[in-house]
């Protein structure tokens, strides 16, 4: 059984440089994807939390108001 030609150092390092170089781009791809997904999950906290406010009479601005009272 014949085997193939036995790559070179420069060939093997050129190779992994090349594999490298894929996988950073996936990566900062993926955390692209990541970064687009937590704000998602922020935004939607935000609407619930704005519906139980509502729900409860009061504006966002009135816990505003409330927060900043109690700070001074």
């Amino acid at each position: 059984m014949a085997r193939g030609v036995k790559k070179s150092l420069q060939e093997k390092i050129a190779q992994k440089e090349e594999l490298i170089e894929a996988l950073s781009t996936r990566i900062k791809k993926e955390k692209e994807e990541l970064n687009e997904l937590v704000e998602m999950q922020k935004m939607e906290e935000l609407n619930e939390l704005r519906i139980v406010v509502q729900k409860s009479g009061m504006e966002i601005s009135d816990l505003l108001y409330c927060r900043l009272s109690a700070l001074g």
